[in-house]
């Protein structure tokens, strides 16, 4: 029977990678659309640097295929793959200007003469490094020296670029606007890209999917929306944003359809995925923003008592720490004047929607 063809720009089919009796990923099947930008979200040991490797063809997997394209990549030499990389370390060249590494690519590509000048410059234009053509890298700011490497990544137009961690040496600011700045450029050119970090909120900003990975395979694969509203897991719930988890035993359905869990502080509806009925360790998850202070309006709502511990002020909004009635500890968002709040120590109620929380496993 002929196989259906993916129309997948990457097609990454049970790729897995073993150091001797260690597993740094398990065999992952991943489809990538032409002009999407993909982040591999999670923590370190997570899996997320070793496939982004063996797609460039800096690792050879020990099972599985790797398609691009259409064609068998898995094991094609890394020089004959023709994309962009950028990673945490710059390895711009020190003896060369901002210019001169920024056409080096192009040079070895048999770029020349005018055509070359004008991609160097207009690209140089793009990342706001006109002025600076004639320095050399030793003269420059961190931030400005990624802006080379990006630089010197899409001047050749490749179709695909991969990027592991590379805003994790600048500052919180000077990372903040990289984000945009990388975000733009991909929009620009339509650019296939797989990017690589541990920060969530990078992640979110920057993504069209998100594929969360935890021991060495892939926990999650969404939207950013998705995967901050609807996560899967309780490694997915836990690790983006902030969550509350709430343990219990599956009891049975609500009248509006939703699943019950019997919890220490009560019982709880939410939303539960066929996939889970029957897990053992499940944990109601509900975001801090949608706790609301004071008791119920519906009677479908989820509403708990709790003693307030303490209230933090974080600008946009207050974060109320409180305390369960088993010791358990969570927190809420209010963005009312800290003068209306409740007093540290009082007994206070908070509810929130039941179709807003989630149970995972």
């Amino acid at each position: 029977m002929t196989q259906p063809v993916s129309r997948a720009k990457i097609d990454i089919q049970g790729l897995s990678k073993e150091f001797g009796s260690f597993t740094a990923l398990r065999p992952t099947n991943l489809q990538i659309p032409k002009g999407e930008f993909l982040t591999l979200l999670g923590p370190s040991g997570s899996g997320k640097t070793t496939l982004l490797q063996m797609v460039a063809g800096l690792l050879d997997p020990t099972r599985g295929k790797l398609v691009v394209d259409g064609q068998d990549w898995t094991f094609r030499p890394v020089n004959e793959r023709g994309v962009g990389l950028v990673f945490q370390h710059y390895a711009l060249f020190p003896h060369m200007t901002v210019e001169e590494n920024v056409a080096f690519p192009l040079k070895m590509r048999k770029v020349t003469g005018e055509e070359l000048r004008r991609r160097v410059v207009e690209t140089l234009d793009k990342v706001q490094l006109g002025p600076f053509t004639h320095r050399f890298p030793r003269e420059l700011s961190g931030g400005q020296q990624q802006r080379v490497a990006l630089a010197r990544c899409f001047v050749f137009r490749p179709e695909i670029i991969l990027m592991d961690e590379p805003l994790g040496a600048l500052d919180k600011a000077l990372r903040e606007s990289m984000q945009l700045e990388i975000r733009g450029l991909h929009r620009e050119f339509g650019t296939t890209l797989i990017y690589v970090t541990h920060d969530q909120e990078e992640a979110l900003v920057m993504s069209d999917r998100i594929c969360v990975m935890n021991h060495a395979q892939v926990e999650q694969i969404g939207t950013p929306h998705e995967i901050y509203a609807d996560p899967e897991t309780i490694f997915a719930a836990s690790f983006i944003g902030h969550s509350n988890l709430l343990k219990g035993k599956l009891v049975g359905k609500s009248d509006g359809g939703l699943h019950m869990l019997d919890t220490p502080v009560g019982r709880l509806a939410g939303k539960l995925r066929a996939r889970d009925k029957h897990a053992k360790d499940l944990v109601l998850v509900v975001r801090p923003e949608q706790l609301r202070v004071g008791p119920s309006p519906d009677a479908r709502h989820n509403e708990l008592s709790a003693t307030l511990r303490d209230v933090v002020y974080v600008g946009s909004e207050n974060r109320l720490l409180l305390t369960l009635a088993d010791g358990t500890e969570i927190s809420a968002s209010d963005k009312s004047d800290p003068s209306d709040l409740p007093k540290q120590g009082e007994e206070i109620c908070f509810h929130w929607r039941s179709e807003r929380a989630r149970i995972v496993s």
